[in-house]
């Protein structure tokens, strides 16, 4: 068949199937087509094996999960090196008084959060592997700048520095994942290059501890750990320029087919590839979602309780009674219960099929043990005699990181679009910005090291997250549940709705044909069955209503 000849009966499939838009011709070879449609359509043989798709996984697996756990746990140490120095003694070396030292904090998202709308920009029309490896070697060097740094003013704007350039990495990272797994194999996925900032943290802060007895030299222990992060994370950024792989499109380590089969995983979940364009319905659509509301109001108040198990963590243990060295080998069980707690989450709604619909629910399970570290370090009074308790009370805490990686595996993988995605992602990471600039200031400097005034705060936002985790997922599934059943005994809805991209619309037509012997997918269907339609139609259809349920950001 020749090219325009096959493009047409394309068209005229698509048309079969969005027969709820009779005037808005669908053609596979025009409008904002994402950059893999080509690739898939050139394959003659389109039959892709099992054994194929895993190998082809396995492929995807060992040359991204590496960098991205790497990368992501480096800066994860990177940005809690602060508290490490600040338990070395930055605070008296630099003079730092009252709330100059939350000042320090907070500074960072703003530059997290100006930085966020150019690397959002950049990741749109650059390589995000590229966009990350410029990124991470300009956050070393400024890393390599902090050892210089002997006054206040000086690390306030190194501080902002390392937030401008840290705002490409995560969300670039997330884009990269869901830009390569399907939706039921990212959290996953996402559990794994995020349980490294648990992991990470305790070898380093063994360095640490080792570079804490370094008493003579021209540097002090704490300008040894920003030297040391900083050659890290420019060599870091190095090799995520020329290793990161960016999309199924572009890399070399697969051949075409391998390349096609890449891409027909993404176009089977209804998950587009890239698009260069920014689609301004999209925006619309999203801001008119409670849904989206929903996912990135809980970043919002879930993030509040990650200041205190990084920036203020040694500061908090040194002042249970500890000496310098023994807080910073202290906080080396929280970053521990963080990844262990992170594995728990994110493990059972990947691999065991019951618990799939339940990553908020446990996440909300381990803000609610959180939640209870949060009061015992609060009531608990600071004679000697409790020091322990103390001590386990702020380990505890740790368990509210995993809510995190959850959140952000919802938002990856509860959001079709391109343009949507970077919506989704660029609104939760303004309001992980705008809680942890507020947080460090609820930390008084006159309060230290008990800061009643802002674990009274976290303990807030935190009970606040659980009830809207709790909420959310109750409500979306009393939206699946309902959307299910209208799918089986109402075909229009099924199909007349959920606005299919291009490629699954042409999908589903074809399953339609050729599985059912459907002709035409709306209630008024022929087929040469002695079944009537709905019924031989009813488990294709509730495959769409499912199908659509993912496209429309319903929470799986």
């Amino acid at each position: 068949m020749e090219p325009t000849t096959e493009k047409r009966s394309q068209t005229q499939e698509v048309e079969a199937l969005e027969h709820h838009q009779p005037k808005d011709k669908v053609s596979i070879a025009e409008g904002d087509l994402d950059v893999g449609a080509s690739i898939v359509q050139a394959q003659e043989d389109t039959h892709y094996t099992e054994e194929e798709k895993s190998k082809v996984l396995r492929k995807i697996d060992w040359h991204i999960i590496p960098l991205a756990a790497w990368a992501c746990g480096l800066q994860f140490v990177d940005k809690s090196g602060l508290g490490a120095a600040a338990t070395y003694g930055l605070r008296d070396d630099l003079g730092l008084v009252g709330q100059e030292y939350s000042w320090c904090v907070s500074i960072f998202y703003f530059g997290y959060l100006g930085g966020s709308f150019v690397s959002g920009r950049a990741l749109q029309y650059f390589h995000a592997g590229k966009v990350i490896g410029w990124a991470y070697f300009f956050w070393g060097c400024t890393l390599l700048g902090c050892v210089g740094a002997h006054n206040y003013a000086t690390l306030l704007a190194l501080r902002f520095l390392l937030g401008l350039f840290e705002s490409a990495l995560v969300p670039g990272l997330l884009l990269i994942t869901t830009m390569w797994y399907r939706q039921q194999e990212q959290s996953l996925r996402f559990g794994l290059w995020t349980v490294t900032n648990g992991i990470m943290p305790v070898p380093f802060l063994i360095i640490y501890w080792g570079l804490g007895h370094v008493k003579s030299g021209p540097l002090v222990a704490w300008r040894l750990i920003f030297l040391l992060l900083g050659l890290l994370s420019c060599l870091t950024g190095i090799l995520l320029y020329f290793l990161m792989p960016d999309s199924p499109v572009t890399v070399k380590w697969l051949n075409e087919r391998e390349k096609a089969i890449a891409i027909r995983r993404l176009v089977d979940d209804q998950l587009g590839v890239k698009n260069v364009h920014f689609k301004w319905n999209q925006l619309k659509e999203s801001l008119l979602d409670y849904r989206f509301w929903m996912m990135v109001l809980q970043m919002f108040f879930s993030q509040a309780a990650g200041n205190v198990t990084t920036n203020f963590l040694g500061i908090i243990i040194k002042g249970f009674g500890y000496t310098a060295l023994k807080a910073q080998l202290y906080t080396a069980p929280n970053f521990a219960v963080q990844a262990v707690t992170q594995l728990i989450v994110s493990t059972p709604p990947t691999l065991l099929p019951r618990f799939r619909n339940m990553k908020q629910p446990l996440v909300a399970i381990a803000s609610c043990i959180a939640v209870i570290g949060i009061v015992i370090l609060y009531v608990t009074p600071a004679e000697p005699q409790y020091q322990g308790r103390r001590l386990a009370s702020v380990i505890i805490i740790s368990c509210s990181g995993a809510n995190y990686t959850v959140i952000m595996a919802v938002i990856g993988t509860n959001t079709a679009g391109f343009t949507r995605k970077q919506i989704s992602t660029s609104t939760a990471f303004f309001l992980y910005c705008v809680v942890n600039i507020i947080t460090p200031q609820t930390f008084l400097g006159t309060e230290s090291p008990r800061y009643h005034t802002g674990l009274a705060f976290v303990l807030a936002f935190v009970s606040i997250y659980i009830s809207l985790s709790f909420s959310t997922w109750l409500m979306m599934r009393l939206v699946n549940s309902r959307r299910d059943r209208k799918a089986l005994t109402n075909p229009a809805y099924a199909t007349g709705d959920a606005n299919l991209d291009e490629m699954s619309a042409l999908r589903l037509a074809k399953q339609a044909f050729q599985v059912f012997g459907v002709e035409n997918v709306n209630d008024t269907v022929r087929t040469g069955s002695r079944r009537g339609p709905q019924q031989r139609a009813k488990p294709f259809l509730l495959l769409i209503g499912r199908l659509q349920r993912a496209y429309c950001q319903g929470l799986v």
